[in-house]
């Protein structure tokens, strides 16, 4: 896996914090990681010789299919902080149970497919894999500078975006379809990956303050450093076997996350 996958994800999730105004938050809260993670585990265990581009197909396709639901029952709201993460959440809770059902009721060997997709696995992934995460990152990059106002407009409340003329349900919208697309497209190359999202954008504001212009080209790297620390960690700590880059994440990202949660708590 190369850097474009951590770069998405990264920006990823300073988008859906910034929209969501919650510090906790991360891509998987859309539920579109678990539904990219259920697309793939549905093929792996039904089609176990499907190759790698048809794996990363169905993962895009049932990441697009869990965005569209998650965007039909939050646009009610106006896609308002709270009901998106609640709707995202039950979601994700949805794909976390069919996919154990997948893998109980399965075959065991497909089974094992499945669950080493899930621990998202850097395993024989090459520049082709890459080529469509490259071309979100580029995209989402884009993007996210030139909205580089809208985003610093939205994570600060809900009144001061109307005030100022920002028509805050298309905004947020927009932002989190490109986030959709940035996070698709990673675990569609490089299966679930957690905690990049969670753990860059802390790190860059820490660093550089909370506005976007800066922040977003300082998560991206920092993305891009936290999984190659995971990924060679992995490689390394039971060689010649190795640990899936998101097995590692999840070990280095769980201690930050409770850290935040305590420290947002106070």
């Amino acid at each position: 896996m190369t850097s474009q996958e951590r770069g998405a994800l990264a920006l990823s999730g300073t988008l859906v914090q910034a929209v969501t105004r919650n510090p906790l938050a991360e891509p998987g809260i859309l539920g579109v990681s678990g539904g990219g993670a259920l697309g793939a585990v549905l093929l792996v265990t039904t089609a176990p010789m499907a190759g790698s581009w048809g794996i990363a197909g169905a993962a895009f396709a049932g990441a697009g299919v869990a965005a569209v639901v998650v965007f039909g029952l939050a646009a009610r709201g106006g896609f308002g902080q709270n009901r998106l993460v609640l709707v995202g959440i039950g979601v994700q809770a949805a794909t976390t149970a069919l996919i154990g059902l997948l893998i109980v009721i399965t075959d065991p060997f497909n089974a094992t497919k499945g669950l080493t997709w899930l621990s998202g696995s850097t395993y024989g992934r090459t520049l082709t894999d890459t080529l469509p995460v490259a071309g979100a990152l580029a995209v989402g990059l884009v993007i996210a500078v030139l909205r580089r106002t809208e985003l610093d407009l939205v994570s600060l409340d809900e009144d001061t975006p109307r005030l100022l003329g920002l028509r805050t349900a298309p905004a947020r919208f927009g932002l989190l379809a490109v986030s959709v697309v940035l996070s698709a497209t990673a675990v569609a190359a490089a299966g679930t990956i957690g905690f990049v999202g969670l753990v860059a954008p802390h790190a860059a504001r820490a660093l550089v303050g909370r506005r976007h212009t800066r922040v977003i080209p300082v998560a991206v790297p920092l993305g891009a450093v936290l999984v190659c620390v995971a990924d060679l960690i992995g490689r390394t700590v039971i060689a010649p076997a190795q640990l899936g880059a998101g097995l590692m994440t999840a070990v280095i990202g769980t201690p930050y996350f409770l850290y935040l949660l305590v420290r947002t708590r106070r």
